[in-house]
């Protein structure tokens, strides 16, 4: 971790208030508190902008997603956030992106239902919107 010196500070400066203080540290203490990991302020960052946290549902279907759905799917579709009970997935080529909405709600639903626990009453994820990636 990077510090930077006091702007007061001179070697001889220092020496003085050293030995008239009786300090054993070399140099004087960092003006400033020690840095803050970086996810931590984007988190500050963000709820001072409004933006909303992240569904803790939705981040284990992210991080599991090609378990879940599969190698195939996975490697032409990605999960996203969920809104209002819907799990928007997001399909790059428009080939995936009519198969998957037709047969999203009977084939990929279930699958997320089952990751999250299997109940359908109080699962975070109600439907899945499919939608085309940009």
């Amino acid at each position: 971790m990077r510090r930077t010196l006091p702007k007061d500070y001179t070697p001889g400066s220092w020496r003085v208030r050293r030995e008239f203080l009786r300090v054993p540290d070399a140099f004087p203490p960092p003006p400033f508190k020690d840095a803050e990991p970086a996810g931590d302020a984007a988190s500050r960052v963000a709820k001072a902008l409004g933006v909303p946290e992240a569904d803790p549902a939705a981040l284990r279907i992210a991080e599991s997603w090609e378990e879940i759905v599969g190698p195939d799917v996975a490697r032409r579709a990605s999960p996203g956030s969920i809104e209002n009970g819907e799990l928007v997935v997001q399909v790059r080529g428009s080939v995936w992106y009519a198969e998957l909405k037709r047969t999203a709600s009977r084939l990929l639903l279930p699958k997320v239902r089952a990751f999250l626990g299997g109940d359908p009453v109080n699962c975070a994820v109600r439907a899945i919107r499919v939608v085309l990636a940009r």
